[in-house]
Parts: C-alpha cells; structure tokens; sequence
C-alpha cells in the first residue's frame, strides 16, 4: 500500500483550540461538513501545512494561524502515517509513524518524525522522506492550468513526470537508446541553415562579449535528454478530437479533469503518495453533475485515492462511508469535529430504544446508508433539525413560522418530511448522534393503517425519552400537544388547524377550488399563506408555543 496518512490531531491552529482528531479510513474519502465559518477549510490548511508545498519547519506562520489570534498559543499538529518506505535511527532501523510540528511566536518552529516502533522522534527529516506523500488542494479559485503545469515540483504534473522519470531511467539500455534518438534529433535541427546560422553567431558573440564571465548562452538541448524527457510533456483538454485551452472550461469541468488525473497518477504509480483535497466540489455544477462527481469520486476512493474534500451538499454525503464524515462545529468561537462509525451508531440505536433483536452493529450502517436520500441528509447541514411525517407540514410549517417571526432559513433550521412515522425515530437517532438537535412533528391519525396499533409512535416517542406509562396519554390526544421535543397534531394536521383557525376551512375550500387539485400538502400549503394570524385563535397561540419551543431547542 501506498504512503497514507492514518489521522491527524489538531491543537491551537486557527480557530481549533481544544484538541480535535480527524481519522482517515482506508479506501474511505474524508468528508468535512458543517456551516460556513465552521472552521472546515482550516483542517485542510493544517494537512496542508504538514504535507504541502512548504516545509513545515520554516514555515513562518501569521497571527491569525494562533487560537484567537493570540500569539502565546501554541500550534500543535501531529499526524500518523503508513506505507513510507524512508528509515529512521542511526542504522535505519525504523520506519516512520508520522509527524509532529508545534509553533510558537517567537521561537523557531519545531518539526520531527517519529518512529513507529518507540515513538522517540528524529528532528532530521529528509527532503525525500517528507515528499513520499504531497497533498494537492484544488478549489474553485484554483485553475487547472496550475495544477497541469511545472510551477513548482508539488503539482501534479510535476509529480507525474517525475514519478515517469524514475521509472524510465531505472532501465540504463533503455536510457542509451533514447539518447540515440535524440543525438539524431539534435542533428536534424542543425540541418536547418538559419538554426545553425544562428547557433554559431549566438556562441560567437558570446565568446567575445562575456569572454571574462563564467556564464555565456548556448542553446540547451537538455529537453531531449532522457534524464529531462518527461518535462516536455504538456496535458491539454480536448474536445471531439481537438485541443482546447484550459480558460475555455467552466471551474466545475477544471475540478473533474484535476480528480481524474490524480485517480490516474495514485492508480499508475501505487507506491507514490498523494492527498488529494478538494475544496466545495460542488461550486459551479449543477446538482445532476454534483450526482455524478460523488459517485466517480467515492469509486475513486474505494479504488485507492486519499481523497478529502469539504462541502455545503447532500449529495457528497455517503452513510455508507460513515467513517470518513466528520461533522465540524464552531460553538463559543472554537471549532470541533463529530465522527461516529458502526459501533457509536449501533451503541446510540440501542440505547435510545431501538429494537435490539433487529439491531445489529454489522447492518446498521447499510440499513441507514441504503434509506438515506440527499433530502434527509441534507439534515446535517443544519443547526436545528425539525422531522415531520410528510409534504402536508414540511411545505406548511416554514410558512406559519415566518409569518409569526421565525425564518426557518435564516436560522438554519431544517424542516425534513420523512415519509411517515415509521422514519421518525430513525432519522432522530441519526441527527441525534452528531450533536444536532431534533425536534419531531406527528399526528393520531390510524386511518392510513400504517400505526393503527400505535407502535411507530410509541417507537419514536420512546427515542426521545418519554417513559412508558407517558405514552398512552399521548397517543390519545386528539388536539395539540406541544412538549419541549415533540409536537402532536391531534387527529391530523388538516383537522386541529380547521378546528383551531376560525377561517381555515373556509379558506381550504377556497384553495381547492382555486387550484383545481385535490392534492393535501399543496392545498395545506396554500392555505397557510392566506390564514388570518393577526386575529387571536387557539391555533395562533399553539403556533406561537411550538415557535418559541422550537428556538429553545438542545440536545
């Protein structure tokens, strides 16, 4: 296996105070997730900063690179590695576990490998040890061009021509047939009477001018050298058959064309080490190209490409991979990180009343990844999680809420229809485990036949921790209940809002009419917008109650 990196702690740098730890799971991609100013781009400056273009060690950090921009916290970053080939110790007797930095203002930064075997530490780190793995961050601000260029030996070009020379000069008859060829190349040219011409005038010239100078000017046919072959290489998009300039792709195309050619760099050179970090890939494409660029890009992972990315869609989102998801928080200025694998979800199932003769730790993560869809992951994006039955309140609520001072949108509070009240508990259990809190929505009604014996809400009910001997009273309700985490909508929605709102039913029967569709949600949605919330009504105030309950929400 190729060099990896296995996880890296964070202390100190940027808005991470307290010590965070993210794990990199084999053949897993790293998902950072979580609002803006979360604090996700700063864990992949840390990455970068220990295995990007620069040396950690003379890496002259600013003050914002302090917790709180307080230059008396220290730095600390330590990762854990595998697959390096570079020894450590006097003897070479060790192989490398990693690497630890820590910086503080005023002192030079400190940087050491560590050996894997006693975990003593090695100040010296070789240029060549260091290199065996590079990350290569590519965002919507970076151009392709960059990355398919030879700027500096850390792009990937660079990075591929040089593992390409490696290989070509390992071979010495190969080397001596190729400096045949270009010997014969070499004498085409000066075939060319202006070339020749010129070439000897140039060297004339500065024989007589620069003759007390160490340096003159000659044409350098190095490029056709072998030890230099492969820096003549040029990667160009094309299109149906003909080469296009990289300005002439959209940011969304640059991106993908960048995640292939490091797919093709980790898969044609396996003992080469790469971290490829992609930043938001889902800027500047439509969402059937953000479908599609997850799906290449968990294929890519599974096929041995490290690969982190951060992102603002559910569509990057992969229970299956539930390893690789961090959830990263920003409370009191500081930033955290939430992961979780098979047991902690199995473990927070269990404990909060799933089932446990069809709970099962080696199930649970396909039986969550294969129901979740990019509408019900969309949950972890938000601050506040409310889950309702269906469309009928899921299009409602947002609209009774806003009209009575409560933005849903504004304080990023997610209303989610999970298809009926055998989810509730589910998804509560999933949201639940990240630390977001959940409220949940559901009404009486039994005459769909999906909970006519009542267990899919006593299921729920006793998820979120309401004792036995609550539930049946609960159940019974056949008017509003509000409580501080959950809601019940006494029959059904549409009977307590006509028996609450004087002008509902009216207004009902006029949507209906008006719209010429029998459909529930659209109906109920409609109506809401023309309800009367001015005037005092018993459904005001249980709206108003739900609001206020709803902002005081925790866990």
């Amino acid at each position: 296996m190729p060099p990896r990196l296995r996880q890296i702690t964070i202390e100190g740098f940027r808005s991470v105070n307290d010590q965070i730890v993210i794990n990199f799971p084999v053949n897993q991609p790293v998902v950072l997730i979580g609002e803006n100013n979360s604090g996700k781009s700063n864990i992949i400056r840390a990455i970068e900063l220990m295995f990007g273009e620069f040396h950690p060690k003379y890496k002259k950090l600013e003050d914002y690179d302090h917790y709180n921009r307080d230059t008396n916290n220290q730095v600390v970053i330590e990762t854990s590695i595998s697959g390096f080939n570079g020894r450590l110790g006097r003897s070479s007797e060790f192989s490398c576990g990693g690497f630890n930095f820590r910086a503080q203002k005023g002192s030079e930064n400190h940087f050491a490998a560590y050996q894997a075997e006693n975990g003593a530490e090695n100040i010296y780190v070789s240029t060549a040890l260091r290199e065996e793995l590079l990350c290569v961050v590519v965002n919507s601000e970076q151009n392709l061009n960059y990355q398919l260029s030879y700027s500096t030996k850390f792009t990937l070009l660079s990075k591929v021509t040089k593992a390409f020379h490696d290989r070509l000069t390992e071979d010495e008859e190969r080397v001596d047939r190729l400096k045949g060829f270009f010997e014969n190349i070499k004498a085409t040219f000066l075939e060319v009477d202006e070339f020749n011409s010129f070439n000897t005038n140039m060297s004339s010239i500065a024989d007589s001018i620069l003759f007390n100078m160490t340096h003159a000017l000659a044409f350098d046919f190095s490029a056709y050298d072998p030890s230099n072959y492969f820096k003549t290489l040029r990667v160009h998009p094309t299109e149906n058959g003909e080469t296009r300039a990289y300005e002439e792709l959209g940011t969304g195309q640059q991106q993908i064309l960048a995640l292939s050619f490091a797919h093709a760099y980790a898969k044609s050179f396996l003992g080469q080490g790469l971290i490829f970090i992609l930043d938001e890939p889902e800027a500047h494409l439509h969402p059937l190209a953000q479908k599609w660029l997850a799906k290449k890009m968990f294929q890519m992972a599974e096929d041995g490409l490290q690969i982190v990315l951060t992102t603002h869609s559910p569509y990057f989102v992969d229970l299956k991979y539930i390893q690789g998801i961090n959830l990263i928080r920003k409370e009191k200025n500081q930033t955290f990180a939430i992961s979780n694998e098979a047991s902690s979800l199995f473990n927070h199932c269990l404990a909060t009343g799933a089932n446990p003769s069809k709970t099962k730790e080696e199930t649970v993560v396909p039986f969550y990844s294969n129901q979740a869809t990019a509408h019900v992951l969309s949950g972890f994006f938000a601050n506040k999680i409310i889950l309702v039955e269906g469309l009928t309140e899921e299009l409602s609520l947002p609209i009774y809420f806003e009209r009575l001072g409560l933005d849903p949108t504004e304080h990023g509070i997610e209303i989610i229809g999970v298809s009926g009240k055998g989810n509730l508990a589910k998804w509560w259990r999933l949201f639940t485990l990240y630390q977001i809190p959940t409220f949940i929505c559901f009404d009486n009604d039994t005459r769909s036949g999906d909970d006519r014996n009542g267990n899919l809400r006593k299921d729920a009910l006793k998820a979120i921790g309401i004792r036995d001997e609550e539930l049946e009273g609960i159940l019974g309700i056949e008017n509003w209940a509000i409580s501080e985490r959950f809601c019940v909508f006494g029959v059904d929605f549409e009977t307590t809002m006509r028996s609450t709102f004087t002008d509902y039913a009216v207004i009902e029967e006029g949507k209906r009419e008006q719209l010429g569709s029998s459909s529930k949600h659209i109906v109920a949605r409609e109506t809401a917008r023309q309800i009367n919330l001015e005037e005092e009504s018993e459904g005001r105030e249980r709206m108003l109650e739900l609001i206020e309950k709803i902002r005081n929400l925790t866990l």
